[in-house]
């Protein structure tokens, strides 16, 4: 307890710099965090994927061409196939053009193929029984304050702009889709038709549920032969590897976050070890009168390696503790568009608070060695 007194009264001999260095600490964990997020987030994304018994049926020579949607009739007939969706993309804005929404039209059998939506029974009875119900991502419903019941209009931001108006009925509870607008394909068409739109009855891909692990390998292999030499021959993928192949997009983002980490890292080093310098470069003089009162060097240095942890750690938890408030739910990780999100996950922020905390003691090693094997008649004479 006389330790901890110790360690409180040294560290309000100078408030301002103990403050000071705290919120230093804090700003860079809380960026150090943010950091490393996005690439831990990437793998989740995928390893997620991973666990789903889906497949990607996309057009073989242009993916966004689009693939003929009756094609989802053939597929249901194949052994292995549990059921098939066809899903079509409709880019949308909400209050003006910078609300990007990617609304995606798909047919009832979405509730077949994505159980793990959990829009069975009143979500699906609901989905029936009003063709404007639509349903949104977490993230989506928490960036604009929707909810259940709420009447949202979207505008296309194709040429046409069209303009359709939904009832939300509820949250799409996906970590891979958070930013996602799915509703009625039917009710995409008709209000093209409407306009006089063509109906090429064209859709961006079919998303198949497969009966077992056993039969992924044997439904891909049936479906693509099936499609041959066609007018619109088919790709069909895992739904892990096809969202791998869109994350691919972003290149060397990987690799640029891990540097950009590692910079944070030095930075936050340095500036510890500046602060500790000064902090243990103003306790010369009680750590002199220390050591004449018979005070050893391991006690000493246990108090200023206290003080050093204990602004490691405030610092640590505010910046943490304020990434986790922000992003614990989520947000959109803008880098790969609308697939999945930046999350800030609990045992993330006890890592980079122990981060902060470690960085913190080691800024401070050579510091306290020098001032603790410094004779006390030196380091009193040095002071005066």
């Amino acid at each position: 307890m006389n330790l901890f007194k110790l360690i409180g009264r040294n560290l309000r001999r100078d408030p301002a710099r103990s403050i000071l260095t705290a919120l230093t600490i804090a700003l860079a964990t809380f960026v150090l965090l943010l950091l490393a997020s996005v690439p831990a987030s990437i793998d989740k994304i995928v390893k997620d994927a991973s666990s789903t018994l889906r497949l990607i049926v996309l057009n073989r020579s242009l993916p966004f061409y689009g693939l003929p949607a009756r094609y989802c009739n053939q597929v249901r007939e194949m052994p292995g196939c549990a059921a098939c969706v066809a899903v079509t993309g409709w880019p949308a804005t909400y209050r003006d053009t910078s609300d990007q929404v990617l609304a995606v039209g798909e047919g009832l059998e979405i509730v077949d193929v994505f159980p793990d939506y959990d829009l069975g029974g009143d979500a699906r009875r609901a989905l029936q029984r009003e063709r404007r119900g639509a349903f949104a991502g977490r993230v989506l419903m928490a960036r604009y304050g929707w909810h259940p019941g709420q009447q949202v209009t979207l505008r296309g931001a194709d040429r046409d702009h069209l303009e359709l108006n939904f009832v939300i009925l509820g949250e799409m509870p996906s970590e891979r889709y958070p930013s996602m607008f799915a509703f009625r394909r039917d009710y995409l068409e008709d209000a093209r038709r409407a306009i006089g739109h063509p109906d090429p009855d064209l859709v961006w891909n079919l998303v198949v549920r497969v009966n077992s692990r056993a039969d992924v390998d044997s439904l891909i292999k049936q479906i693509d032969e099936n499609f041959r030499n066609s007018d619109y021959e088919t790709r069909s993928l895992t739904e892990s590897d096809a969202l791998a192949g869109g994350l691919s997009a972003v290149g060397d983002i990987r690799a640029i976050v891990l540097s950009l980490c590692t910079i944070v890292v030095l930075t936050f080093l340095l500036i510890a070890a500046n602060s500790t310098a000064l902090m243990v470069r103003e306790r010369m003089h009680e750590v002199a009168v220390m050591r004449a009162l018979g005070f050893g060097p391991p006690s000493i240095s246990l108090i200023l390696f206290g003080e050093c942890a204990t602004i490691g750690f405030v610092g640590g938890l505010l910046g943490g503790g304020a990434a986790l408030w922000i992003f614990g739910r989520g947000i959109s990780l803008s880098v790969i568009g609308d697939i999945g999100a930046l999350w800030v996950t609990p045992w993330a922020t006890f890592g980079a608070i122990m981060v902060a905390v470690a960085i913190s003691l080691v800024s401070g090693v050579g510091p306290i060695w020098r001032a603790v094997r410094m004779p006390p008649a030196e380091a009193i004479g040095k002071i005066v």
